[in-house]
């Protein structure tokens, strides 16, 4: 690679100790950032085209040496991951205002505008360094606007949010580069606003990505809102006003009901990677509905555990691996920002609790990311089965998920968090499940217990006083002995 081994340790360095800036809507706090940037720089590479330098990110390594591994039939590096690294590199940017993060992700953009057809599509993938395009293949072509297209938009339209000071230039040419994409965004997908249909008792939109794909539009309405908000028209104001619209409509169930309130991420499925609707309709400000998800089914996620798909028309169809810190970014940042939006310390609570799969709170109870290293593992595939690859996706994605808790004190605390086995019972005839949640401060035990009260379809999140009394009418009704191990400080 072009860069030195002493640069990349002394970067890793940088990000370790820095503090971010002031929160506009929180008080100021300096924080050791828990993310190291080694891993993701091993996996990046420069290459230089003319005048300019441009920023591969290599998709795969395997371990135990973690050299880069491409894929023979789609290539070496793609928009996706370049693009996720993008808003991993701007958003630090954003918080610290260090140009080391600035001029890498320019080098990201780069290779994003250089994947990007005359007519405003993109195509994915790079066969090798030489920057020869994968044309062909169905996970790299240009058409449809789809997965790639939306990522790169998310990538640009924070670029022409951020640079706009920094790098005027830039910031222009990414507003412009994403708005020949959204061209075909309107031709193909929302062209079809307001026709639905329905399936099973469903009602489906039929103008988002994919016509049903309420995943990837989550993915890019998270781009469309950063650009609106860097050059705000009402061309933008509509297209997030019908992405956001069909997503909440494709969300069901309650918190006893299945599919127990999840925004849906297909016409009869529900998955947890690239599920950010959450995330992306609470930085949209269409909280109702993000609300809903966060205090309905996502507790339960936390209770009953991590599921990598479940069907929405059979609720005994369940596929709860391979659990993927893709999955976990989308809710732990997703109720990262309805914190930030409501100041609801609750959401911050949960959003600490969430993140700290990433730290060994997960049914493997291995740490999925290595401060160590900074690499973020593939993967749980199946009880105590870690696939300790460390490819470019689930290193982002425990990046930048690890960056957006810290940041907030009330979910930071919770990061380490570790959970007892979740409990079933009825009291006075009130259906509870409920996990208990401890973490180590210092001298002192802090738990909390996330608590579904089935019957009143209620979120309760209980400390102190409150959940040592939970516990104790619970243990007399169902015999366990939680209570008595809330007396002893657990």
């Amino acid at each position: 690679m072009a860069r030195s081994r002493l640069f990349v340790l002394w970067l890793s360095y940088w990000v370790l100790s820095v503090g971010c800036r002031t929160d506009p809507q929180h008080p100021a706090t300096l924080f050791e950032l828990p993310i190291n940037l080694a891993h993701l720089e091993h996996l990046s590479e420069d290459v230089v085209r003319g005048d300019s330098v441009l920023r591969l990110v290599h998709i795969y390594a395997e371990a135990p040496d973690y050299r880069w591994v491409d894929d023979p039939d789609e290539g070496a590096a793609c928009v996706d991951d370049a693009a996720r690294a993008a808003v991993l590199y701007l958003r630090l940017y954003e918080l610290t205002g260090n140009d080391t993060f600035r001029h890498t992700a320019e080098k990201l953009l780069r290779f994003v505008l250089y994947m990007q057809r005359a007519d405003g599509l993109f195509y994915n993938f790079v066969y090798s360094n030489q920057l020869d395009i994968n044309t062909t293949h169905p996970n790299s072509r240009a058409e449809p606007f789809g997965w790639w297209a939306s990522r790169a938009v998310w990538a640009l339209g924070m670029a022409a949010d951020v640079l706009q000071e920094a790098n005027p230039a830039l910031a222009s040419q990414a507003a412009r580069a994403a708005r020949r994409a959204l061209v075909h965004l309107d031709r193909t997908w929302l062209v079809r606003y307001p026709r639905t249909r329905r399936v099973q008792g469903r009602l489906l939109p039929e103008w988002l990505v994919y016509r049903y794909g309420a995943d990837a539009s989550s993915e890019l309405l998270l781009g469309l809102i950063r650009l609106q908000n860097a050059t705000p028209d009402t061309m933008l104001a509509r297209m997030i006003r019908q992405l956001a619209e069909g997503m909440q409509m494709m969300q069901y169930g309650s918190m006893a009901r299945h599919p127990y309130g999840a925004h849906a991420s297909w016409i009869d499925t529900w998955h947890g990677w690239g599920n950010a609707q959450t995330q992306a309709l609470a930085a949209a400000g269409y909280l109702q509905s993000a609300r809903y998800e966060a205090e309905h089914f996502y507790p339960r996620l936390l209770v009953y555990g991590w599921m990598y798909a479940m069907s929405l028309d059979d609720s005994t169809r369940v596929q709860r691996y391979e659990q993927i810190a893709y999955a976990v970014r989308c809710v732990a940042v997703g109720l990262i920002r309805l914190y930030e939006q409501t100041g609801e310390v609750r959401y911050a609570i949960l959003a600490g609790l969430a993140a700290s799969w990433l730290t060994g709170n997960n049914e493997a109870g291995v740490p999925m990311y290595d401060p160590a290293t900074g690499r973020g593992y593939d993967g749980i595939r199946g009880p105590g089965e870690v696939n300790y690859n460390a490819g470019a996706e689930s290193t982002i994605e425990a990046l930048y998920t690890l960056l957006e808790v810290y940041r907030h004190e009330p979910a930071r605390r919770w990061l380490y968090a570790r959970g007892t086995s979740p409990v079933e019972v009825t009291r006075d005839g009130v259906r509870y499940a409920y996990r208990v949640f401890r973490v180590q401060e210092k001298q002192r035990v802090r738990s909390v217990a996330v608590v579904l009260n089935l019957s009143a379809e209620r979120l309760e999140l209980l400390e102190g006083k409150a959940l040592q009394q939970f516990l104790l009418e619970v243990g007399r009704t169902s015999g366990q002995y939680e209570a008595q191990a809330y007396a002893t400080g657990f």
